[in-house]
């Protein structure tokens, strides 16, 4: 994945903010658990990251949960060079 922005750094994200990334839904059977950690991960910093891992963690949500041709997020993150803190606060999840 190539991401075409950078992320806005230093940016503070709410409880109220990280919960709101637990509703995504999908329409084309991806798996709802999937889609919202890479949505996460594609938009939050990798501290930020870390505690959104926590809180799906803490509401049930499945870590390992995979994508339509059945990767996980860890799947994808071990493919990418900078991934690498992301892919630790997954495994630590």
């Amino acid at each position: 994945m190539k991401r075409d922005k950078q992320r806005v750094e230093g940016e503070a994200w709410s409880d109220e903010q990280l919960s709101e990334y637990l509703l995504f839904r999908t329409y084309d059977g991806t798996d709802p658990d999937f889609h919202c950690l890479y949505r996460a991960y594609t938009r939050m910093n990798e501290v930020t990251f870390a505690r959104f891992v926590q809180l799906f963690k803490e509401q049930g949500r499945n870590l390992h949960a995979t994508n339509n041709d059945g990767q996980s997020l860890s799947d994808l993150l071990r493919q990418h060079d900078q991934a690498e803190e992301y892919l630790e606060a997954l495994e630590q999840g």
